[in-house]
């Protein structure tokens, strides 16, 4: 295909939609694998290339996430750790696990374009907890509820 191929040319020529594509070229869970592969074959061979400026780094690359046993019993803790992110720069995502272990480990997969992550393991559930944190990829703390600062800080510091 002559001169700049675009996400559409990619979607026309695998027979899926600019979406689809975007979800492919953005790592989205949301493509079975034999589309995916589909649709990387297409732009392979339409000479397609990602161009770095073209890339969203706002705002997943100053994203950190927060994910509390119970978003009624944290609810003015996380309000001051969102502030102390946004000091310093970051955006704060919260989720609740619902006192859930499962639901925790699902949280902790859902967050995975964040740069870090403050997690309070579920009392009582807290291995499992703690093993769904060391088996991703996220740079984490257990905070100190008591110090927001210092917790959003100990994050950071590992960024």
């Amino acid at each position: 295909m002559a001169g700049h191929v675009t996400i559409k040319d990619i979607a026309r020529e695998a027979g899926v939609s600019p979406s689809l594509v975007s979800f492919v070229f953005n790592g989205k869970n949301r493509v079975g694998e034999s589309t995916r592969q589909h649709v990387l074959e297409v732009a392979q061979r339409l000479g397609y290339s990602i161009q770095p400026a073209a890339r969203k780094e706002w705002p997943s690359a100053r994203l950190v996430g927060a994910i509390v046993p119970s978003a009624q019993e944290s609810c003015p803790w996380l309000d001051l750790l969102s502030r102390c992110a946004y000091r310093r720069g970051y955006t704060l995502l919260t989720a609740s696990a619902h006192n859930d272990p499962v639901h925790f480990a699902h949280l902790v997969r859902a967050f995975s374009e964040v740069q870090g992550l403050v997690a309070i393991p579920i009392r009582g559930e807290e291995e499992d907890c703690l093993e769904a944190l060391r088996t991703s990829q996220l740079k984490y703390v257990i905070p100190d509820t008591e110090n927001p600062d210092q917790t959003i800080q100990a994050l950071i510091d590992q960024l």
